[in-house]
Order: structure tokens, then sequence, then C-alpha cells
């Protein structure tokens, strides 16, 4: 059996596309391929994977002056030419979108040709991108039982949203209260500013706690050199790729809401607190935050909220 899986971006979209490749993988099906492009995510991460990948030429039309729409407009027949060729080629058995750009040419020509197609959505509230896909695709596999309502429902099915399988989920054994901060698979500057700011509110505290801390490309000089001028040792890095090792050495987590992060978080049972994104989409991660507060599974904390002293109460 062949799955073609379409779409990225973000690791919110990737992420549960690598989780279903595993998983597909381990049941003895051999061939997959995954559809991205060249700016996203995945263009980093699944050659390190070892998962085969094509691209399409394909972006999104948010935040882009006239002249750059026209130019995104006019890529859409050429991102459905190659998808085209990428299907003919491949000829997969199953084609599944998992959201983002790269997701919206391959299932509309997978609907042209007649393959078998499904989305998985992972967040609260869909985005666009999948609400038109929706009305193309067989299946809509969904990770919250309320996300139904924005789908046909004759359609959906409720899975949850696929997590990857981690090398190990046992927590490692360390002698600090160890916290991992980090801002999603592309850093989170506010949130970035906020801990750099609490670090004064945590200075009694500074023997007792070991900080992790992702930051995305633009602020890691900046955060590392602060640490270092305030005399904290934190292990900084841009993008951590064996993210179950960090998982495994945290008692508290502070990220954004996407929907890899509250899944993976969930699956683990790790404290944390959620601080999402507040120009996300149709304000999805506030909806995927909210809906494990309603739990009693994570505290939630917006970002207009965020300071640093504010922050050092939350640790």
């Amino acid at each position: 059996m062949k799955l073609l899986i379409a779409g990225g971006g973000t690791g919110g979209h990737l992420f549960p596309g690598v989780a279903i490749a595993q998983e597909f993988l381990s049941r003895g099906h051999h061939e997959i391929l995954f559809v991205g492009t060249k700016k996203g995510i995945e263009a980093k991460v699944l050659p390190s994977l070892h998962y085969p990948l094509k691209f399409v030429s394909i972006d999104g039309l948010k935040g882009k002056n006239p002249l750059e729409k026209f130019i995104t407009l006019c890529l859409i027949p050429i991102s459905l030419i190659q998808s085209f060729f990428i299907i003919r080629q491949f000829n997969p058995d199953v084609i599944l979108g998992v959201g983002g750009y790269a997701s919206f040419p391959i299932l509309w020509m997978a609907w042209v040709l007649r393959k078998k197609r499904a989305i998985q959505e992972q967040n609260f509230r869909p985005g666009l991108t999948n609400k038109i896909l929706s009305l193309l695709v067989q299946k809509i596999f969904v990770s919250f039982d309320e996300s139904v309502h924005y789908f046909p429902s004759q359609k959906s099915v409720v899975t949850g949203n696929p997590v990857r399988k981690f090398k190990s989920t046992s927590s490692i054994p360390h002698e600090k209260f160890t916290v991992f901060i980090f801002g999603g698979s592309q850093g989170a500057h506010s949130l970035n500013r906020a801990l750099l700011e609490a670090l004064p509110y945590l200075e009694t505290l500074k023997n007792r706690i070991h900080l992790i801390h992702q930051t995305g490309k633009t602020d890691l000089k900046w955060v590392a050199s602060t640490y270092f001028q305030q005399h904290w040792k934190a292990d900084v890095y841009d993008f951590i790729d064996d993210i179950d090792r960090i998982y495994a050495q945290s008692d508290y987590v502070i990220c954004r809401a996407g929907a890899s992060s509250v899944a993976e978080l969930a699956v683990l049972g790790k404290a944390c607190l959620f601080v999402p994104y507040p120009y996300a989409a149709h304000n999805h991660q506030e909806a995927n935050a909210r809906a494990f507060e309603k739990k009693g599974a994570t505290r939630v904390l917006l970002d207009w909220q965020l300071n640093g002293q504010q922050l050092a109460k939350e640790i």
C-alpha cells in the first residue's frame, strides 16, 4: 500500500503527519511520500528522518501586498501541474492532507484523479484550507469532539491528534527543577522576552532551576547573551530535533498552544503553561488551550497578559 502525505509549513501540521507515517510503516507498508514546500519546516526535518519528500510551488496570501498576492495566485496552476505529475508518478493508494499550503493543490488534484483522499485536522477550529478541502475528500479525521461541528458530520471521525513515537517517555533523573520554554518550531519573540524579564524575579531560585530554551533562529544570539550577562546557566537552542530527550528532562513546560505541542504534552502528562499565539488563524491556538484548560490539564496565559513578573509567578 502506498500513502502520500501532503502539507506542513509548521510543526503543528507536519509532526502529526510524521506520526501517521511511523505507524503506517510499522504495520508492514513500505512506500510513503511526503509533499511540502521548500519554505516549510518539512524541508529541514523530513530529510533528517529519511522520509522521501517532493515539493510544490505554493504559498499563502495572508500578509502579502497586492503584487505578492498576484504572484502567489499565479503559482496555483503551477502547483496543480506539479501535483498531477507527483501523483501520477508515485501512484498512491491513499492521499492524506495534514494542513498547510501544500495540501491544497495535492488534494485538489487527488479529487480530479479520483484517488482515495482524506484530511486530518489537528486544531479545535479548522483553517480555511481544510474547510475547503472537506468538500472534496471522503474522510475527515479530527482531534477534538467539538471539531465535528465544523465539517460534514457523515465524513468526520474523531481520532485525536497523532503524536510521534518518542524514543523514551520516561523521565530522566535530574537534580534541579527543569523548565522547558519554546515557542513552537519557529520560536516566539514575546515568550522569549518575557522569560528574560522574569530572570530578576527568579534570582533567589537561580541555583534550583535549570532552564532549557528553544528560541527560534532570530532571537538565539540575543537570548543566549542575556542569560550570560545575567549569570544564568541555561541550555539555549534555535531548534531542537530530539525534543523527546528535552521532554524527558522537563518538570514544567511553557509554550504556545499549537496542535502538536498540546497533544504531545497531554500524552506525556507534563505540567504546562500555554501562551497561545494571538495571531493564529481563527484564534485556533486559544481554542486549543481552552479545551485543555476546561479539562484541568493546563493553565493559560494570553499574550497580552505576558510579562516577566507574571511568568516568574507561574514558574
